[in-house]
């Protein structure tokens, strides 16, 4: 199921969201004033099986 964050959470947390994505292969959908507009997806598989559990604690996570 992908994330839904609005466009100012994009501008703010873009390193995080981009983490999310490419590390732990969440798919991100962007809304703007409450209507979908685009999609943030990796372009390979997620490299999670790279890191250690510490390195998944340090990740920041976005509300």
């Amino acid at each position: 199921m992908a994330k839904i964050v609005s466009a100012m959470e994009v501008r703010q947390n873009f390193g995080s969201l981009l983490n999310q994505v490419s590390l732990l292969g969440e798919e991100i959908v962007i809304e703007r004033s409450g209507k979908s507009i685009a999609r943030l997806v990796s372009i390979s598989e997620p490299s999670l099986s790279k890191l250690d559990f510490r390195d998944i604690a340090k990740l920041p996570s976005i509300k």
